[in-house]
């Protein structure tokens, strides 16, 4: 297949360019050009001739191997700065060529010569500080929703007394970025009412394993702001301990904690170990192979759950996806606490999104889009059927 096709595919879920592949090649390369391009008949396909690179000198055979671990370090951990560690990122590479990326005679000779190559021997940390500098990942611009007069009417009545909410602790977990965004609105009938809105948007990841995946999960809480509550984990552990304390012996308390646990880190156990520490206690887990939210309350007025896995390695495989899943609350007991005319429930939601415009991280429109494509592939086949009929 054309370079094109195998490497610069716009819509890789696991890899986020800022510069072409072969571009990395020329930043990391030993000579006059990249090793593996005197290794094609033709400079627009993706394949190299092993009768070419049987004719190379030894060293010139490790130095093409360790060009592109370099390479994929690069391009898959310190560009996207998942990592700042330049040796351990080259040793992860590395381990890529040895067992999904490649296959066949090369990643034979990788294996073969493991110690011979594992040394790195060119300063790729200050390579990716000048490519994150020089070249930032274009931001997507939110799409702009037009409302109809009416509706925008109420939405500029309400914006006085909207305030953002400037900060919020991090989310953390492993292979796992989030973003989070709020806004409070008091009540022009009674300032001591007012409600808060606060979308949580998660990307959790892993181009690690053998087929990687890929999971988005977007929330959209508004509650009153007296029902928010941040609570520490040991106070959460604490208050609910001290609860059990009133009704059970202890033998019985600390079965049935253990249980909980158990339970709990098996529901965060999907394929790996993926987990992650919520200040708010606000965002819900998705289990993408049950299709599950964890923890859904009232709070909750809309949750989102999309995830994608590669079939056969994150260079050689497509791309999966999985139904997107969705849950919706009405949010009209919330809305009446304003006392704002005509501001109901759905006008409250679409107001939030209109304030917060909330995009999904690292391809986001790469899911819906594929979904909205598939769904339009449906309908152009029932047509068509229709036609025939």
């Amino acid at each position: 297949m054309s370079n094109d096709d195998f490497l610069e595919n716009k819509d890789d879920l696991f890899v986020q360019k800022r510069v072409p592949h072969d571009d990395l090649h020329e930043r990391v390369k030993y000579g006059d050009h990249p090793i593996h391009q005197g290794l094609k008949d033709d400079q627009s396909k993706a394949w190299i001739k092993k009768s070419l690179f049987e004719k190379l000198d030894y060293q010139t055979k490790i130095n093409c191997v360790k060009e592109e671990a370099m390479a994929i370090a690069l391009e898959r951990y310190l560009i996207p700065m998942i990592s700042k560690d330049q040796e351990n990122s080259y040793k992860l590479a590395l381990a890529r060529i040895c067992t999904t990326l490649t296959r066949g005679w090369f990643r034979q000779f990788a294996i073969d010569n493991h110690p011979r190559v594992s040394n790195l021997d060119k300063d790729l940390l200050s390579i990716a500080n000048d490519i994150i500098e020089k070249c930032p990942i274009k931001q997507k611009r939110p799409d702009i929703i037009e409302h109809d007069p009416e509706i925008q009417a109420i939405f500029e009545s309400i914006r006085p007394y909207t305030e953002t909410i400037s900060s919020f602790d991090e989310i953390e977990g492993d292979y796992t970025e989030g973003g989070r965004t709020g806004i409070k609105i008091t009540s022009p009938v009674n300032n001591d009412v007012s409600v808060t809105a606060i979308i949580t948007i998660m990307h959790m990841f892993n181009n690690e394993v053998c087929n990687p995946y890929a999971r988005w999960t977007a929330s959209v809480v508004i509650l009153p702001t007296n029902d928010l509550e941040i609570l520490s984990d040991n106070n959460e552990d604490k208050d609910r301990r001290d609860d059990d304390d009133e009704d059970s012996s202890d033998d019985e308390d600390k079965d049935r904690r253990d249980d909980e646990d158990e339970d709990r880190d098996s529901f965060d156990m999907d394929y790996v170990d993926f987990s992650f520490k919520d200040p708010l206690k606000i965002h819900p887990y998705y289990a993408s192979y049950e299709r599950k939210f964890s923890k859904l309350t009232s709070k909750h007025t809309f949750v989102l759950g999309i995830a994608a896995n590669n079939g056969g390695g994150s260079w050689r495989g497509r791309d999966i996806w999985e139904p997107i899943h969705i849950k919706v609350k009405s949010a009209d007991y919330v809305a009446s606490l304003l006392e704002i005319p005509e501001l109901t429930g759905d006008l409250l939601f679409k107001y939030v999104l209109d304030c917060l415009k909330p995009t999904l991280i690292n391809n986001g429109d790469t899911p819906l889009k594929h979904w909205i494509n598939k769904l339009k592939e449906r309908t152009r086949l029932v047509i068509n059927e229709i036609i025939i009929k």
